[in-house]
């Protein structure tokens, strides 16, 4: 038996080249007791070995007692399963243990190991950042440090006010050490770290991370975009700008602004309450934002303050003389100031703006333009000119033009009888300068300017005399002429008899100034104004709604109306001047056949004028040869004075009237007759006939030289 114990360890020790089972991890608190536990139960007569690093540190042998060997001697005990306890264990202790089992009379050895840690109970680390300066700032990589010492950690867990971090993407957790990639602001918090090992866990020291961000993106904005008026508005500033714990300040051109007054700060600062504004804040504004990393100030504001109105003047573009009604004029209004406005006044009245004034205005900068064209008489000014803003308003210098202007129409010649003298005027007002005016009467002249007067006796020295009336300005010129003769109706024929049909309407006329150019060498002659009278058989003509007299200075009519038979007769027209009178006769001759109440049908109008064309033709080729004849007689060919024309025979025109009843005889004369000695003039009767379906107007070409009548429908009313 002895000789088998001195062999055993040797064949065990062998046995350690065989097969291992898996590895038994059995964790052991320093200081303290560790069992190697066996979980099988071996016979009574097996051999036993425990050995780590090579060494056999207990045994036992059948029928012996066990043994405690080498390190593990007064310090460990084997039990009988095979179990090995450790007492007060150390860190050497650690380490892989191995089981050797041999039974009696087997040869197969039976191999465990075992692989002791030994931990110590772990005491709470130390939590630091690698960046010693508080706050961290955001957006810079910062890393914190759990420290262990020396002790055995197995985890490292990090928590952010209580709450892990490290599933977080811009987190990376390392073993103790805990990198922000960046750190931002939402990373502020109670950090602390937690340590473990298999015996023992801790905490470590809460470190109070705060993060901030700088300022950046300062930004200054205002309420308006409008004009500011000093004295009347008021505005708000606002100043905003990323970063942490952020706080404002203002200046104005360099000098901070505390608040009070017109100035009030709100919002931490950032806002600026102006109220009201003044002319004293035209200058840069500038806010600064700031917080412990940095600050940063804003760039300048400047209000835009608007500015009251100044230094209104007023030009011409002329300077010289300036024609009314031909020339035309501007005037340029400029000012100083903001958002103005102007208008314009002629004699403290507003200018119109329409034609022909013209108005224009441009704000860059301030003016308005005033254009006449064409300037008149009423232009001469002055003219001013009102610039006008919110703030104020201020009226520019007068401005007037030396504007000449024409008389107005062509000069006239008056002639008034009072008591036994007569008053002649040759006028022609109106004028600048004024015109020079000469009047000329039996040989003798007078000059003055506008108007010249004088008065003569009425005489017989006067009859046949002419009054004459010169103008001239600035090269402009005019005359008129009124020659002293009774009133006379040139180419009228008395005691013509003309017929019409009952029922109808007759115009009977006298019209003095009938052929006025034809009996004078320039178209400004004049005849005398006249009276008139009219009277049929023995009595004057009543003027009532039967008889209709309307007479001016130079023409008379008389209009009757509903023609009867009775009424046939002679009418006598007497026209009366300063010289004498004229008497004018007109033999009428009613006819029994009444116009139908609904007027002529188309038949009856188309017989009439077919009637009166045929007579018209025949009359019309008799004067001809007869004019002819006169012609060849005169010894230069033509007829010279109105009064010469002895041998003229004069016709009527005849016309249907569209606008009054019944049937219209109009007696008259030609106007030109010193243009036209070979015409030959007619007299004009006008028929009102009920409308007719068809166009029954029948319009002749009139021969050369021939003058002819204008026949029209009318309608009765």
């Amino acid at each position: 038996m002895e000789y088998y114990k001195n062999f055993l360890p040797l064949i065990l020790l062998l046995g350690l080249s065989g097969d291992v089972t898996a590895v038994i991890n059995v964790d052991g608190i320093l200081g303290g007791s560790v069992l190697l536990n066996v979980n099988v139960v071996l016979p009574a007569n097996t051999f036993i070995q425990w050995i780590t690093n090579n060494a056999i540190v207990a045994q036992q042998f059948p029928s012996s007692s066990p043994q405690c060997l080498n390190q593990l001697v007064g310090k460990c005990e084997l039990y009988q399963n095979g179990s090995l306890r450790i007492d007060n264990v150390t860190y050497t202790d650690g380490g892989n243990y191995i089981l050797s089992a041999l039974i009696s009379g087997s040869s197969t050895t039976n191999r465990t190991e075992y692989k002791l840690n030994v931990y110590g109970k772990l005491s709470a680390s130390v939590l630091s950042s690698n960046d010693t300066k508080f706050p961290l700032i955001s957006g810079t990589y910062v890393t914190l440090h759990c420290d262990a010492g020396n002790q055995t950690v197995t985890t490292y867990t990090f928590y952010r006010d209580q709450k892990t971090i490290c599933t977080e993407p811009h987190v990376i957790c390392r073993g103790s050490f805990l990198d922000f990639r960046p750190i931002t602001e939402k990373d502020s918090g109670i950090y602390t770290c937690s340590i473990q090992n298999p015996v023992s866990t801790n905490t470590s020291n809460s470190l109070n991370v705060t993060v901030m961000v700088p300022v950046s993106n300062i930004k200054v904005t205002i309420n308006t975009s409008a004009l500011v008026w000093p004295n009347r508005d008021s505005v708000s500033l606002r100043c905003s700008a990323l970063g942490t714990d952020v706080s404002y300040s203002w200046r104005l051109q360099g000098v901070t602004i505390s608040g009070g007054g017109r100035f009030h700060l709100t919002d931490n600062n950032a806002t600026l309450i102006i109220s009201p504004v003044s002319t004293n804040d035209n200058g840069s504004f500038i806010c600064t934002a700031k917080n412990s990393i940095n600050s940063i100030n804003s760039t300048e504001l400047k209000l835009d303050l608007a500015s009251p109105v100044s230094s209104v003047a007023l030009t011409s573009n002329t300077s010289g003389v300036v024609w009314a009604g031909e020339d035309s004029v501007s005037l340029y209004c400029s000012a100083q100031g903001s958002a103005v406005t102007f208008s314009w006044s002629l004699n403290g009245k507003p200018v119109p703006p329409n034609p022909p004034y013209y108005i224009t205005q441009s704000d860059s900068p301030p003016n308005s333009n005033l254009t006449i064209r064409p300037v008149s008489k009423n232009d001469t000014g002055p003219f001013t000119c009102t610039a006008t803003n919110l703030a104020n308003s201020e009226t520019s210098n007068a401005t007037s033009f030396n504007i000449n202007w024409f008389p107005d129409g062509d000069i006239n010649c008056t002639v008034q009888a009072i008591d036994k003298e007569v008053e002649l005027g040759c006028l022609w007002p109106g004028g600048r300068p004024a015109a020079n005016v000469t009047m000329t009467f039996n040989n003798v002249q007078d000059t003055a300017t506008n108007e010249v007067f004088r008065n003569v006796t009425i005489s017989n020295n006067i009859h046949g005399s002419n009054l004459t009336c010169n103008g001239r300005q600035l090269g402009k010129t005019s005359n008129c002429v009124v020659r002293f003769e009774p009133p006379k109706y040139p180419g009228f024929k008395n005691n013509e008899t003309t017929e019409v049909k009952e029922g109808g309407t007759v115009i009977l006329t006298v019209d003095l100034l009938a052929g006025n150019q034809s009996r004078a060498s320039s178209p400004s002659f004049q005849v005398l104004p006249a009276e008139f009278s009219w009277s049929h058989g023995a009595g004057p003509i009543p003027n009532n709604d039967k008889f209709k007299v309307n007479s001016s200075n130079y023409a008379s009519t008389l209009t009757i109306h509903k023609v009867s038979t009775s009424e046939s007769g002679t009418y006598e027209c007497t026209a009366t001047n300063l010289i004498g009178k004229t008497t004018f006769v007109f033999n009428m001759d009613v006819s029994n056949i009444v116009v139908p109440s609904n007027g002529l049908d188309g038949g009856e109008i188309a017989g009439i004028v077919i009637g009166v064309l045929a007579g018209v033709t025949i009359i019309g080729i008799i004067v001809f040869f007869v004019l002819k004849k006169q012609k060849r007689a005169s010894k230069n060919g033509r007829l010279n004075e109105a009064d010469d024309q002895i041998g003229t025979i004069e016709y009527a025109e005849i016309k249907k009237d569209n606008n009054t009843n019944g049937g219209m005889a109009l007696t008259g004369i030609s106007n030109n007759l010193q243009d036209h000695k070979d015409d030959v003039n007619y007299a004009q009767i006008k028929f009102p006939n009920k409308p007719s379906t068809k166009n029954t107007t029948l319009t002749p070409p009139p021969p050369e030289e021939t003058v002819y009548s204008d026949v029209k429908n009318s309608t009765k009313t």
